[in-house]
């Protein structure tokens, strides 16, 4: 071939590539501002409402370069590819310049297919399901393609062997290997690591938190869809059947587990609430770091939930915190990126994305495990505290490759169990390989349940209303209004409803390895989630004075039953968006943006000072006490209406005034909630008139 016939062609060739390479960027963008226009729109005013830091523009920049490069990246290989396939195979520049753009072709078609399989939920898949019809076909298409390109590779590279050789440069050869195995490992996930055992005196203490699971829909407690890890586990432990969260949002949930306290007692009474003046020292991580543990926390979804460091933590494994979670975990949905986000190389270019739960379109469980994986395996030579959140069973209830057919709210969320069920499995068999399981206590638990206007969902039924209905024959309405059409027996979301018990239920059980004897059992009574504190630190040997955890006593067999305790719970601020069994992101966004502020330094969203008295103000807020709840419903002329069930008939009223109000503690509840609550209940509908 004629040197100045390569001195002309080289140049033409990779501008097209280059020009094809940027319309091709320009579509996708396009098509990103049609499928995104309105919450485009929305971020500008949300923008101005939450005085963005420009702190969160590094990663911004940061990201657009990596979409760049990556773009920039496959029109080079293309370039490659064709230069040296012309040059092995003696093609004209028509011929080469033919070839090159049907490559760059079968290498688009091949990313749009990949994408559509292994991402059915992406935006850009419904566009190439307009040629491959279903993720199975797209799957035969992007193997078929990619099989095509590689084939062009292996011609290419075999070029490119052939040029290095005529030409002496052997050295280019040595940097094209140097090149392959870079990728390589970059494209996969190396773990070489290597356990030592060290045996400690004092266990290891894990605890498995699972996001939104509501324990009835578990096949341990009688539901139909498998979930054998966790029934197996179960059958094994000792279970606190009727456990209860004091507030149902992930992080309040989380902080009173920690804590030990109420909601009320610590001051973390919202997601997002300010840390600053909680009083974190006393904490379950913070007080075994005291004693010489290595303390972990671990969790696939931190938008909001602030637990970092401050808690007590060594180390904290999580994707990035801040607004760009928001930001780059929603919006990163194109075709090549998603091909990469869950390999090691994806790890650093989309760190906002890789194992982001929140990112369902590209979330693959596997990537959270890998997440963990390095800290589990390192040789331990100090006892480990972990927390570890698993988020898969929370709305939207699909993740990357989860069924796209339609499906109800219930269907979607059996699935998400099923699959957190097998998450959880590759998770244990990680501890085990780890040797972390030969002493352990192994708490396994649900930060909140989910309710999703089934039947029963509120504990109220319409035939068991002892009281006056409307004029219309309806049960007189106390609770807020929903974005559905909601019975009386229905709630939906999680912390919205106090009477909404599925939301509040949550799993717990205690599993002891290498410890000896435990009371395997399902154990009936009440049982609040702040209580889980006092009962590791004595497992643990770690006595409180004096040691007064009652179920610590009941896992090791020394007592049998649950005491009977005034147990509070209240719900978070709910607007009507999420009061829906299908809320909508972007009108969850609006009505909440005034609530929320960025902290100029780390860029993360708190909650708004101001804010706090108007969420008091909407809080519901409820006594458990035996088989009795007694509920409190904010109204609009400033009152609160009173809700009295019995837990066990499901009879119910809202007279507190009542002959079957006095049948039931309900002076003394009252009187506990004013205690506990103090000024924060104003006037209670038929108070004054109790036992008159």
């Amino acid at each position: 071939m004629p040197k100045n016939t390569k001195s002309t062609k080289q140049p033409s060739l990779l501008s097209y590539l280059l020009l094809l390479t940027c319309f091709f960027m320009l579509m996708e963008i396009s098509f990103f501002i049609v499928c995104n226009k309105a919450y485009l729109i929305d971020y500008t005013y949300i923008s101005g409402q939450l005085k963005i830091p420009a702190g969160i523009v590094p990663d911004i920049l940061f990201y657009l370069t990596a979409q760049l490069c990556i773009h920039m990246g496959y029109c080079f290989l293309v370039w490659f590819v064709a230069f040296f396939t012309g040059y092995l195979c003696r093609l004209s520049e028509d011929q080469q310049f033919k070839f090159s753009i049907t490559l760059w072709l079968v290498g688009i078609g091949a990313a749009f297919a990949g994408n559509q399989h292994f991402f059915p939920h992406s935006k850009f898949s419904a566009l190439s399901a307009l040629f491959f019809l279903t993720p199975s076909v797209a799957g035969y298409a992007a193997l078929l393609l990619t099989s095509i390109f590689c084939l062009a590779i292996a011609l290419g590279l075999a070029g490119f062997l052939v040029w290095s050789m005529n030409k002496s440069f052997n050295y280019a050869l040595m940097l094209l290997l140097i090149f392959a195995a870079s990728s390589w490992v970059g494209l996969t996930h190396m773990d070489s690591s290597f356990v030592r055992i060290v045996k400690h005196k004092q266990p290891h203490v894990i605890i498995v938190g699972i996001d939104s699971l509501r324990p009835d829909f578990l096949g341990f407690f009688g539901a139909d869809h498998p979930t054998d890890f966790l029934d197996s586990l179960l059958m094994t432990s000792t279970v606190f059947s009727e456990a209860v969260t004091p507030l149902a949002r992930t992080f309040p949930s989380w902080s009173a587990i920690l804590l030990g306290e109420y909601p009320r007692q610590s001051g973390v009474r919202s997601n997002l609430a300010k840390i600053d003046n909680v009083k974190l020292s006393k904490s379950l991580p913070a007080i075994f770091k005291e004693k010489g543990y290595q303390t972990i926390f671990a969790t696939d979804e931190t938008r909001f939930s602030n637990i970092d460091y401050r808690f007590g933590f060594n180390q904290v494994i999580t994707p990035p915190t801040g607004l760009n979670d928001f930001l780059l975990g929603t919006f990163n949905d194109f075709p090549f990126s998603n091909l990469l986000v869950n390999t090691s190389i994806g790890h650093w270019l989309f760190p906002y994305s890789y194992a982001n739960r929140p990112a369902h379109v590209t979330y693959q469980p596997e990537s959270f495990l890998s997440l963990i994986r390095p800290s589990l395996m390192r040789s331990h030579d100090q006892p480990l505290f972990m927390a570890v959140h698993f988020c898969l069973p929370h709305f939207p209830f699909s993740w990357a490759d989860s069924p796209t057919v339609e499906q109800s709210a219930e269907a979607r969320y059996h699935t998400s169990i099923t699959r957190v069920d097998q998450q959880l499995k590759s998770f244990f068999a990680m501890l085990t390989e780890a040797h972390l399981l030969d002493h352990a206590i192994v708490i396994l638990l649900s930060d909140h349940g989910e309710a999703m206007e089934l039947k029963g969902d509120r504990i109220t039924e319409r035939d068991n209303f002892i009281g006056v209905l409307t004029q219309d024959g309806h049960v007189p309405r106390f609770y807020p209004p929903s974005r559905d059409t909601e019975e009386v027996n229905q709630s939906a979301g999680h912390g919205t409803d106090v009477l909404g018990l599925p939301q509040f239920h949550s799993l717990l059980a205690f599993r002891l390895f290498g410890m000896g004897e435990q009371h395997v059992a399902e154990v009936a009574g009440v049982v609040p989630l702040v209580d889980i504190k006092p009962t590791v630190l004595s497992l643990a040997g770690i006595h409180t004075s004096p040691d007064t955890s009652v179920l610590a006593a009941i896992i090791r067999g020394e007592a049998t039953s649950v005491p009977r305790q005034h147990v509070f719970i209240e719900s978070d601020f709910s607007p009507e968006s999420i009061r829906t069994v299908y809320p909508e992101t972007r009108q969850v966004m609006l009505e909440g943006v005034q609530l929320f502020e960025v902290d100029a330094k780390t860029a993360r969203l708190t909650l708004k000072d101001s804010m706090n008295k108007m969420i008091i103000h909407s809080k519901q807020y409820a006594d458990i006490y035996g088989e009795w709840m007694l509920a409190l419903y904010p109204q609009s002329n400033a009152a609160r209406t009173p809700i009295l069930i019995n837990l066990k008939s499901g009879k119910w009223t809202n007279d507190i005034r009542s002959t079957f109000a006095r049948q039931a503690p309900t002076q003394l509840m009252l009187t506990q909630l004013k205690h506990f609550y103090g000024d924060e209940l104003n006037t209670v509908i038929g108070d004054n008139e109790i036992g008159s």
